[in-house]
């Protein structure tokens, strides 16, 4: 099984998946260090590909597993990996570690969104040990070889999101949090929503904070890598936030029925951004954004 690995940055590689059970690809990130690092892990049935990716690139052991948020499709695999590379430190927002710990709810919820057979695409969802856990702190530099990792949260997608900012290259490991890519050029972004703790007001908030750490390059975790236009693709981001939350808020105030607001939601992000949402992208993005107005009193 070879994997098909693209170096994206100085010693900064990527490989992208495409799971039967995701809307989009997702993306791996390995940092060919004095001590290896893996960014994304991704969910278990990633696990093989990464061991696989890391042979190819000579990498015999990982230092550090860092997903930017414990949601299934990006943090899953952290258990097996954990598993796989015992001397390994799983770094965790405060807020997540401890559903790593013990994912009970994490499957519970997981379950509910993709199903209880969600295993046979994602694979198992499995608790890391406490031992191998750092929480790390927002600012926080984690030193790689000669290379700073800065740890920045990150919250609006979920409370514990975080970033990782590479300082020796001026890019951020951005997870969801500066939106969706879409598009040849990357320039189509959407808001990345899902039920239940997405907030809005938040989401743009962290924007603006990222846009302050004057990045010159993006990696995306569903999506590629972008080293141009970065102030204005964050712009473009909020942007689209904004649009598509006042379609749905007018949508849910009209009220009519599920496949109503459906048809309506999908012509006008046709309409809008050019891009065709699918049932899942619709069923995520419609029901955190009511979750949030809801909790606004909106609707």
């Amino acid at each position: 099984m070879m994997v098909e690995l693209k170096k994206v940055a100085d010693k900064i590689y990527r490989f992208e998946t495409m799971l039967s059970v995701m809307t989009s690809p997702f993306t791996v990130y390995l940092i060919k260090e004095s001590e290896g690092v893996v960014i994304e892990p991704g969910p278990g049935a990633l696990a093989a590909r990464i061991q696989e990716a890391m042979k190819q690139l000579g990498m015999k052991d990982l230092a550090y597993i860092i997903p930017t948020h414990i949601h299934v499709d990006h943090a899953g695999g952290a258990g097996k990996l954990a598993q796989l590379f015992p001397k390994a430190k799983v770094l965790v927002h405060p807020a997540g570690v401890k559903h790593v710990v013990n994912p009970a709810r994490l499957i519970e919820s997981t379950k509910t969104v993709f199903g209880a057979d969600f295993e046979a695409g994602f694979g198992p969802i499995l608790p890391v040990p406490e031992s191998q856990i750092k929480a790390v702190e927002d600012g926080e530099i984690i030193k790689v070889g000669t290379r700073e990792l800065q740890i920045i949260y990150a919250p609006g997608h979920a409370p514990h999101h975080m970033v990782i900012f590479d300082r020796s290259v001026k890019g951020i490991f951005c997870g969801e949090a500066l939106g969706l890519p879409g598009g040849e050029d990357h320039r189509i972004l959407l808001p990345a929503v899902a039920p239940p703790s997405f907030d809005q007001e938040t989401y743009i908030q962290t924007m603006e904070k990222l846009r302050k750490l004057n990045a010159r390059i993006l990696f995306y975790s569903h999506g590629g890598v972008v080293g141009y236009d970065v102030d204005r693709l964050i712009t473009q981001a909020e942007e689209s936030t904004r649009i598509l939350g006042d379609i749905i808020l007018n949508a849910l105030k009209d009220g009519g029925t599920n496949e109503d607001i459906n048809r309506r939601i999908k012509e006008s992000a046709a309409r809008h951004f050019a891009m065709t949402l699918t049932d899942m992208d619709l069923a995520l993005t419609i029901g955190g954004y009511e979750v949030y107005y809801k909790k606004k009193g909106l609707v």
